[in-house]
Formats: structure tokens, sequence, C-alpha cells
């Protein structure tokens, strides 16, 4: 009789012993996803401070001068396309301000300006539509916004015969 085989059998759905390179190799992702994360966001808040900066010290002195006290910018989008679609312009008194009033350079600037504020993906599938408000007097922009969808409803009727 021969003696035991010291081989040892592992059974047929015992898991494969651990890879000492796969958790550094999952620490690395996740610090370079972090690294990425921070990038994005310190991005999104230097272009957003470049925006409000602009807003505060070029184009609201400029709103002003034109006798301007209130801006609302109605903005729509579907299908992968969105635009703001006008700009309604307010004195004080809450009294229509016309837009020939307004430098056409100003209007422009502001319009580009606004953009920034809108909601990431408003015109993404069955889209978006809402108002942003510019509140000079109170230096606050308000975004009402109102999305889209399509739902399906059902119902089941039974006849008797």
């Amino acid at each position: 009789m021969s003696a035991p085989d010291p081989t040892p059998v592992s059974a047929p759905h015992s898991p494969p012993p651990p890879d000492p390179t796969a958790e550094k190799t999952s620490a690395n992702l996740d610090s370079q996803l972090r690294e990425i994360m921070a990038s994005y966001f310190g991005e999104t808040e230097r272009k957003f401070q470049a925006t409000t900066t602009k807003l505060q010290a070029e184009i609201i002195p400029a709103l002003v001068a034109s006798g301007v006290a209130n801006v609302q910018a109605a903005y729509s989008g579907y299908g992968d396309s969105g635009a703001i679609d006008g700009l309604q312009y307010r004195d004080k008194s809450g009294l229509r301000v016309e837009r020939d009033k307004i430098p056409a350079p100003l209007k422009e600037q502001l319009e580009n300006v606004l953009y920034e504020f809108l909601p990431a993906g408003f015109e993404i599938n069955e889209g978006s539509q809402g108002t942003l408000t510019l509140d000079i007097s109170a230096s606050r922009i308000t975004l009402t916004h109102q999305e889209n969808d399509t739902g399906s409803h059902g119902s089941t009727r039974e006849f008797d015969l």
C-alpha cells in the first residue's frame, strides 16, 4: 500500500487564493477616481466663480445704467437641443424696459452668462423648461424648473358574455 498523496486537493467550488495586487489596484482606482472628481468639481466651481464675478462686476452695473432692475429668461429644450427662448427686462416699478434700450453686446454677454445657471441636461430626451429670474436689488438668481417625462397608463376591462 502506498502513502497518501500530500498534495492538498481543493474543492471544485473553492474561491481562488486572494491576489495581493488586487487590493493595491482597487485602492489606486479609488484614488484616481477621487482625483478626477475633485478636478471636475474644482473646475466647475472655478467656472461658476468666474461667471458670478463677471455678472457682478460688469453686467449688473451696465444693466442698472440701462434702467434694468429685473431680468427674466425663459428657456426650454428637448430632443438634445435647447436654448434661452427670450429675455424680458423690467425696471424698479416692474414696467417693461424696451430691448432697444439695452446695448446689443450687453444682451449677448448676459445671455451667455445665464446659460451657466441652467440645469445640466435640461435639453435631454423629453426635455424641460423654466425661467431664470435675475433680481438685481436682491443680488439673486432664482431658477424655476420643470422636467418633462413620458409615462404609460394602463387599464384592464373585462366583459361578461
